[in-house]
């Protein structure tokens, strides 16, 4: 007649297995990329934000497979347009995300929240696009987020704003 022990050490043995079961058969992660660029145009009918690449590697706090992602693919390259499916609307886990390091997500879900974050994105300056594979075929990517870097100037400010002393 089994033990107690034995009955524990049994269950937990089994509850081990299904849970390395449950990793074995989930679905792996999409691998992310990040590159720096500017926007060249938003095709609304299509859902498809148009990118001219400045790296194809995002430098400072935002790369290195962190929030951005690994550096592009080597099909991805400098000076390049690159082009992107978006999902302007929906859930946060499945929308394209607009985010400022100011004020944190610029987009709530709607068409219209999307719309309004793609000019607030400044055209001056490069912006970090992160995406992955896109898994309905064309175009070949999807893009996940969009991430406003501030300038010098705006960190400065934002400072003064919260009276942080340098």
């Amino acid at each position: 007649m089994p033990t107690a022990r034995r009955i524990a050490t049994l269950a937990l043995a089994l509850l081990a297995a299904g849970s390395l079961a449950g990793h074995a058969l989930a679905a792996p992660k999409a691998k992310r990329f990040g590159i720096e660029g500017r926007i060249v145009r938003f095709e609304k009918e299509r859902d498809v934000l148009v990118v001219n690449v400045a790296k194809t590697k995002v430098s400072g706090g935002f790369g290195g497979g962190g929030v951005a992602g690994d550096p592009a693919p080597s099909s991805v390259k400098n000076g390049a347009e690159l082009s992107f499916a978006v999902v302007p609307e929906g859930s946060v886990l499945k929308r394209t995300v607009v985010k400022s390091v100011k004020g944190g997500g610029l987009n709530d879900g709607t068409r219209e929240s999307f719309l309004a974050a793609l000019k607030a994105i400044p055209g001056d300056r490069n912006v970090v696009f992160s995406f992955e594979k896109n898994p309905k075929g064309q175009p070949e990517w999807l893009l996940k987020m969009i991430q406003i870097r501030m300038t010098q100037e705006e960190l400065d400010a934002r400072l003064a704003e919260i009276s942080v002393e340098e």
